[in-house]
């Protein structure tokens, strides 16, 4: 299972959102906010914050709803420019104003569109022009920790915080990166701090949820692998978790080359008993584990490792290596279909028999809008896999990791998008009934 809310991973990606707004504010980058009511402000710095949006304007930040907001428009020419703060020692750009808001513009657009690499690329040429550029250190440090570089993206948050320690986006991704690490304590204090210099509804979210999280597993033991942490309550065993290493270990080749992929860093596995795995993963009562950044599993009391404990493991590692193939933007249904197929699941009759209904009870064009489901997403998975093999799945997430939408990855490997490969695999699955 993956994590869908609630999730320090999830709550992350919110706050790197705000960061990426952020990014978009910057020299040169004159916009004009059009309201519903007419009315029209030019400013050369914004960002959104929850349903908030800010502005820099003459007597400090100012603040209007989200929805008062109808475009934006980007304008010819900048607004005048604040003067630069004394204590900045502050280069001369070989670029003037224009063109260093057209390269921010162009690195944004990178960024948005999962260009990663090139992303990187514009913003770290600005950088090295101008290294005080506040919008181009958030935008390098994102890129980087979206390619999984988190010790370029440490040292280029880390130098911004010694020029300018009250900006609060950094520390948000200074926790972010601390978080990745497996070092808590230090995320939070940076998550908090980011707090206190711009309160958000999202933020303070984050530090009850890690709060929550750290106190869960502040007394438990830790045992490391080459590829994995494993966190795990006092309660269980040494040798059942030195089994659980092994065996993760024995099945992140098999699905390390299954993926063609091995993520950059170490995989965290957290371990707990069920009422503190529920309290810090919100996950339902029927979830036998989740994947939310971390693997984590309850298994508080566990006195071997039986063949329900393997497959959850092989089903949670999975999610670990496609995200990280993926960078993040595999569909649900991808996801889940490829982690049951991992564990071994198989659909019964009845159940491709109550697939074949639920889609008879609506119309064919709208097949590829249904609710998500677990048997559904096997099935779907499992369709694409007989019909091209498994290796065309693994190419959709290959071609996702590299910036594509879904809908693009699956034309490129398909010919078809998802509305028509529903289309198709549901009039499989009627014909296979009706035999």
């Amino acid at each position: 299972m993956t994590g869908s809310r609630g999730r320090i991973a999830g709550r992350a990606a919110v706050l790197l959102a705000l960061l990426l707004a952020a990014a978009r504010g910057g020299a040169g980058a004159a916009e004009r906010l059009h309201l519903e009511n007419g009315g029209r402000i030019d400013v050369d710095r914004w960002w959104i914050s929850g349903n908030t949006l800010l502005y820099e304007a003459q007597g400090g930040t100012v603040g209007i709803p989200r929805s008062m907001v109808l475009r934006i428009e980007r304008l010819a020419e900048a607004p005048a420019r604040r003067a630069p703060r004394p204590a900045t020692a502050r280069r001369v750009a070989p670029q003037t104003v224009e063109q260093q808001g057209e390269a921010l513009r162009q690195a944004q657009e990178a960024l948005e569109r999962r260009d990663y690499e090139l992303a990187a690329s514009h913003y770290l040429a600005l950088l090295q022009d101008q290294p005080e550029l506040y919008a181009a250190r958030v935008g390098y440090a994102v890129s980087q920790i979206r390619l999984e570089h988190d010790g370029v993206a440490l040292s280029t948050v880390l130098e911004g915080l010694s020029q300018d320690p009250e900006r609060p986006e950094l520390h948000i991704l200074l926790g972010q990166l601390r978080y990745r690490e497996d070092r808590l304590d230090d995320a939070l204090r940076a998550f908090r701090r980011a707090f206190e210099l711009a309160p958000t509804d999202e933020l303070r979210d984050l530090v009850l949820k890690l709060e929550r999280e750290i106190e869960a597993s502040r007394y438990h033991d830790f045992s490391a692998s080459s590829h994995f942490n494993l966190h795990y309550d006092g309660s269980l065993d040494l040798e059942l978790a030195h089994a659980m290493l092994d065996y993760l270990e024995e099945q992140y080749w098999v699905v390390s080359e299954a993926l063609r992929h091995s993520p950059p860093q170490p995989i965290t596995v957290q371990l707990f008993p069920e009422r503190e795995f529920r309290a810090v993963t919100e996950a339902p009562e029927w979830a036998g584990g989740l994947y939310d950044g971390k693997i984590r599993l309850p298994l508080g009391g566990l006195s071997r490792l039986t063949p329900d404990v393997k497959r959850v493991l092989v089903h949670e590692l999975t999610h670990a290596v496609l995200h990280s193939k993926s960078r993040g933007s595999a569909p649900r249904w991808l996801q889940e279909g490829l982690a049951q197929m991992a564990e071994g699941k198989s659909l019964l009759r009845a159940d491709l028999e109550r697939l074949a209904e639920e889609l008879g009870a609506v119309p064919e064009d709208r097949w590829g809008e249904l609710e998500f489901s677990y048997p559904r997403a096997l099935a779907l998975t499992q369709y694409l896999a007989a019909r091209s093999g498994y290796d065309s799945l693994v190419d959709v997430a290959e071609r996702l990791g590299r910036g594509a939408e879904i809908e693009q990855a699956l034309r490129e490997v398909y010919g078809q998008g998802y509305a028509e490969i529903a289309r198709a695999w549901g009039r499989e699955l009627e014909r296979d009934r009706r035999r």
